[in-house]
């Protein structure tokens, strides 16, 4: 599923115009995953959620990449790129504007698993088409670029919700967020409509064909750099508010970061095939296990905050090399909508199991220990692309020899 690298000059604007309004949608697509954590305390005084029940409807669209990604990614490859995105963002936007006006929690819940399925679709589809409609140069930048949706999408919303909260209704920055979100998809699928995609829908191999070692070795390592990233993110804040010398900076700051390993991951691996980006991996997860025990145990705040930055930041840049080297290892009779699927249920279930892992480090063996489970799955992550650069030489990714596994 590659693009030619060469295309007309009178065709690059408006495919670069799509590329663009597909990864702003991807931004708003991840932030209705993160618009419920500025809600918490409101559904629970106003609507009557334990703080499990609100637990639990933040939760719900990352639990269906846990359990689905990969059926979706069969799925999408079978009715088509295009007609996936449809459906999955008329889905997201029926379920956002359905839990914007609803008032009791059967009907909220019922909102939130339509905007679910419709998340599904959108994490799938939406980095499959930027794969398949980008020039081969493209597609390494864009692909890393695209793999910090999730976070910035967590940061638009807690903009948006520090901006309207205070002056509107939690429902109004509902409906807002939404449709946000509905104006860059319909943006996005109008750019799409003119631009032909490579294959047509049912035309690649499916799940057998696709699930080659690499794709597999990178979909471990991806499950491994998110338990490394949830983990790190989720108890900073905890870590940081507690005794002693800590970071001189704020876990929301240290969170800020992160877009500058994805900025760099996009500008290195331009124009780079799949060797270059499993080095660049192995590099970002080396760097990784280098600096967690330093950052959560060292009592100088100079070294604590320069080691916890570059962890964040070569996290980044972990996930954006492997999301770039996708395409690349993905057989030629594979399906990158497959292979994309797979990665993200990987993600997804180190989304659901990292935290609690990490809580019972934590709770067993203090931050000291914490530090080092980060490191353990850092090396991990690192070993499991080991075996990929073997297979592939460090070369410049091209149309006729992009490296892929028969």
């Amino acid at each position: 599923m590659s693009s030619d690298s060469f295309r007309p000059s009178h065709a690059i604007a408006p495919r670069l115009a799509a590329i663009v309004f597909i990864l702003l949608a991807g931004v708003l697509t991840g932030a209705q995953l993160g618009k419920i954590a500025p809600l918490i305390p409101w559904y629970r005084n106003e609507v009557g959620f334990s703080l499990v029940e609100a637990g639990w409807l933040a939760a719900i669209l990352g639990i269906f990449i846990a359990l689905a990604a990969l059926p979706a990614g069969w799925f999408i490859d079978r009715i088509g790129l295009k007609r996936s995105i449809l459906t999955g963002a008329l889905l997201l936007a029926a379920g956002g504007i359905a839990l914007a006006l609803a008032e009791t929690p059967v009907a909220i819940f019922a909102a939130r698993l339509v905007e679910a399925v419709g998340y599904l679709a959108l994490c799938v589809a939406l980095p499959a088409i930027l794969a398949d409609i980008s020039p081969v140069n493209w597609k390494g930048p864009v692909l890393a670029i695209w793999s910090g949706f999730v976070p910035l999408g967590f940061a638009t919303s807690d903009f948006i919700a520090l901006a309207m909260l205070p002056l509107y209704a939690p429902p109004a920055y509902l409906l807002v967020m939404v449709l946000l979100f509905v104006v860059l998809a319909a943006g996005a699928l109008w750019l799409v409509s003119g631009i032909a995609v490579s294959a047509p829908a049912g035309a690649t191999g499916g799940v057998s064909k696709t699930l080659s070692l690499p794709v597999v070795l990178v979909a471990v390592a991806f499950g491994a750099f998110v338990v490394l990233s949830v983990s790190m993110f989720t108890f900073m804040p905890t870590f940081v508010a507690g005794d002693g010398a800590h970071f001189l900076i704020s876990a929301g700051v240290v969170a800020l970061s992160v877009p500058v390993g994805n900025i760099l991951a996009s500008v290195l691996v331009r124009g780079r095939g799949a060797g270059y980006m499993a080095r660049l991996a192995v590099f970002g997860f080396a760097v990784s296990a280098a600096t967690a025990v330093p950052a959560f145990t060292l009592a100088d705040p100079v070294l604590a905050t320069v080691s916890v930055l570059a962890l964040a930041i070569s996290g980044a840049l972990v996930a954006s090399a492997q999301f770039a080297a996708i395409p690349f290892i993905t057989p030629r009779d594979g399906s990158v909508p497959v292979a994309i699927g797979l990665v993200c249920q990987a993600g997804g279930l180190g989304t659901v199991f990292g935290p609690p892992l990490a809580a019972s480090v934590v709770e067993a063996s203090g931050w000291s220990g914490f530090g080092w489970f980060l490191s353990a799955v850092a090396v991990v992550g690192l070993a499991c692309m080991l075996p990929i650069l073997s297979r592939y030489p460090a070369a410049k990714a091209s149309v006729a020899d992009a490296p892929r596994t028969p």
